[in-house]
């Protein structure tokens, strides 16, 4: 027979909470009054139940805990305030025991009180037990739940900026490609790993994290389930997909707002023998040109068709369109160059308007690949360089005793290293030889006395070898190539910015093409020449006395007289400085500037014409004169037809209108004219102009930034890091290598918040 609330009060204790529930009565204002007015279930018995432990209830705990109360019918403690006032739907936690169930395991009484009394459920509940005795029944509910929102609020502050300061470590660990975690992560290690170390570290003088710490370590000592630390090896990767994810939204957003793009791809094998393919993408936003690294993918296989497949997947995974595609840039090689089964075929085919541009820095160091297999001189000069690298960077003894040999030589300048000759980088040899050039009095004397060794070993043999291949031609071949190589790695730097045009790279070829035609003189050779020979005294060698493998002249009888005079006969050089002036130099210089012509100016097709059109957009004179030049309407018309523009005549008007009326800096090239459309708001009156610029702009110049990604891989991914996910290394390659994009920590906490059905308020 079901019981009223009316019927219990005849019992002993009619406020008992188990006879209370069995009532199921509802809860409404005047029964809460009535409870109120009888109180708390707090009966003072001599001795209580005792459990299977011999434990039991004890009076003194009703001490302090207003709350408290008891049911001997049950056996189990109860909280007054929650029974009343906790609301059910919107704590559901187990907690909830002390509404409706009690709680009865003594050995964890005193702990469970306290942890219950802390609690944000009974705060709140005690807040509206508070509250009714002074206010309405709904204005009681009212007050606590604003004051239990204030504070959630207070909370998801506070975790907001504990998760801020570890989304600040994590960032600056993944921007220095430093690893995060340690082989032992228990608190008793040394070296926990850098994430974890860090943040001991930021503790120690931020506020906030300190009090984070101390309450996991207070959770640790007792022996409890910890807090939610934020601080696991998951935490750590989903902070890192976090912050990645906010970069590349980034990325992904200005892509959307530009339309069209470049893409830019090259291959390299890490550390771990797996072959990487990193994925760059070149547009113009706001008329700024940008090329940015998107992600790195692992590959099993290179060739053409397995790239346009990952290509796709790329595209497709980052939201991005291949028609929308207006240029590649790629290597030489023939699996991405290809005139029929390349990548670049590939994507043609689908799209015609994807022009291919073999990445000028590498075109560059081509030439001068070719260059300096122009003369056997000139093979033997560099042969000879990395043995004499090889030589004293091979052997620790060595290396120090050259080092000590320059201090002696030189005691007032700092000791220099040699350099290795970079077997791609051909910009890097000028290093190498400028070197070369300055300690080469004191390497010749260091391989000397590696010589006069007593007793000697191997290596005085291979000095000695050394020491006798050092003679005027390597003087002359290193003072002919180091004001050279000067120029071309000038150059080669220029080629591999960011903002590079293609207009601004013909203009730097150009200026190597004069500076070699300006050098290709007699003068110039003398100078050089001289030079070698003053080079050569101050290190006690003598200029050759005769012509360099030309047998001596004989004497021709007189019946053969006839025939050797009108027989063609090759050139007799007088003297070594004629012989090296033809033989060497000039053959060097001829060969780089043919080079130079045929890689850079002498291409014949479609591409280079389009490419050639685009150069007469940004020269000023070509648009400021009465009559336009034929070239000039040629190359507007070509663009017209390949990029479908109808408005061909007005085009020619905003050219000429535009050139006219506003006068861009030095030098004038894409990025200049788009910076003055930017300042201007000019791409309003000229919209035809503005989007040839742009797409000019678009279109890649070097795989430099793709290269930069590979020396970020090598950062991430060492002999000690190899186990790193396919995932995780474009992760933390894009934070690495877009060190510049602006990362918004509240967008990242969102983000972090929304991967997961997380405990803590954020």
């Amino acid at each position: 027979m079901e019981r009223t609330f009316s019927d219990l009060l005849g019992l002993a204790h009619p406020n008992d909470p188990a006879h209370v529930l069995l009532c199921n009565i509802k809860y409404t204002e005047a029964f809460i009054q009535m409870c109120d007015k009888i109180g708390p279930c707090k009966p003072i018995l001599s001795s209580y139940p005792k459990n299977e432990e011999g434990r039991s209830f004890q009076n003194k705990w009703y001490e302090n805990n207003s709350w408290l109360e008891y049911s001997p019918s049950t056996d189990a403690m109860f909280c007054f305030s929650c029974r009343l006032f906790l609301h059910e739907e919107k704590h559901t936690s187990r907690k909830t025991c002390w509404k409706t169930e009690g709680f009865n395991r003594w050995r964890k009484a005193l702990q469970k009180i306290k942890e219950h009394s802390a609690s944000e459920s009974h705060m709140c509940s005690m807040v509206r037990w508070i509250s009714f005795r002074k206010k309405s029944f709904e204005e009681a509910f009212e007050v606590a739940d604003q004051v239990s929102q204030a504070a959630k609020d207070k909370e998801r502050e506070r975790n907001r900026e504990i998760l801020s300061r570890l989304i600040a470590v994590t960032l600056y660990l993944a921007r220095q490609g430093l690893p995060f975690r340690g082989d032992d992560e228990t608190a008793s290690s040394q070296n926990r790993g850098n994430f974890l170390e860090l943040v001991e570290l930021f503790s120690k003088y931020d506020s906030v994290m300190k009090i984070h710490l101390d309450a996991i370590k207070e959770q640790q000592g007792l022996g409890k389930r910890p807090l939610v630390s934020l601080l696991s090896n998951r935490s750590q990767n989903d902070i890192i997909k976090a912050l990645a994810t906010s970069v590349k939204r980034v990325i992904q957003t200005e892509l959307q707002e530009c339309d069209i793009f470049s893409i830019l791809l090259d291959e390299t094998t890490d550390v771990s023998h797996t072959e990487q393919v990193s994925f760059v993408v070149r547009y113009v936003h706001n008329m700024e040109i940008k090329e940015r690294f998107l992600q790195v993918c692992n590959v099993e296989s290179t060739c053409g068709d397995a790239l346009e497949k990952l290509v796709r997947a790329l595209l497709e995974e980052n939201n991005l369109k291949i028609d929308n595609i207006r240029g590649q840039g790629y290597d030489g090689a023939a699996n991405m160059s290809g005139q029929f089964k390349g990548l670049q075929s590939r994507i043609q085919k689908q799209n015609p308007k994807a022009l291919y541009v073999h990445c000028q820095a590498h075109c560059l160091n081509l030439v001068l690949v070719d260059s300096a297999k122009s003369n056997i001189c000139f093979v033997s000069f560099f042969n000879l360089v990395e043995k004499l690298y090889t030589f004293v960077a091979n052997s620790s003894k060595r290396h120090s005793a050259f080092i000590k040999m320059q201090k002696k030589v030189y005691p007032d300048q700092r000791p220099l290293e040699l350099q290795k000759l970079s077997d791609t980088s051909w910009s890097c040899r000028e290093t190498a030889l400028k070197t070369m050039r300055k300690v080469l009095p004191a390497l010749m004397q260091f391989l000397g006395e590696i010589t006069q060794q007593d007793p000697p070993d191997s290596s005085a043999g291979d000095a000695m070898i050394l020491l006798k291949n050092i003679n005027f031609e390597f003087l002359l071949c290193l003072e002919i190539t180091c004001p050279i190589f000067q120029v071309t790695a000038t150059a080669s730097d220029a080629l591999q910015q960011k903002d590079m045009d293609l207009a601004s790279a013909y203009k730097i070829v150009d200026g190597v093409l004069n500076r070699l035609s300006h050098s290709r003189t007699e003068e110039e050779f003398e100078k050089m020449y001289q030079q070698a020979t003053e080079k050569a005294a101050s290190v006690g060698l003598d200029p050759p006395s005769e012509v360099p493998g030309q047998a001596r002249r004989r004497k021709v009888p007189a019946k053969f007289k006839f025939t050797a005079t009108t027989a063609t006969a090759e050139h007799v050089f007088t003297t070594p400085q004629e012989y090296y002036r033809a033989k060497v130099y000039y053959t060097f210089v001829d060969t780089m500037t043919q080079e130079l012509q045929r890689r850079f100016k002498g291409r014949d097709n479609s591409t280079w014409d389009i490419l050639n059109a685009f150069h007469y957009l940004t020269v000023p004179e070509n648009w400021q004169t009465a009559r336009i030049s034929t070239e000039s309407l040629q190359a507007v018309k070509k663009l017209c037809q390949f990029y479908d523009i109808e408005e061909e005549d007005k085009l020619l008007t905003e050219l000429k209108v535009f050139h006219a009326s506003y006068s861009c800096p030095p030098p004038i090239n894409v990025t200049s004219i788009l910076s003055v459309v930017k300042e201007n708001n000019a791409h309003l009156i000229f919209p035809n102009m503005t989007e040839l610029m742009k797409t000019y702009g678009t279109l890649p110049v070097s795989t430099a930034t793709v290269e930069r990604s590979f020396s970020k891989l090598k950062l991430v991914i060492t002999k000690l890091r190899t186990l790193c996910s396919e995932e995780r290394l474009s992760e933390l390659l894009l934070l690495a290598v877009e060190k510049d994009v602006t990362v918004n920590h509240g967008d990242v906490i969102d983000i972090f918040r929304d991967m997961a059905n997380r405990k803590l308020l954020l």
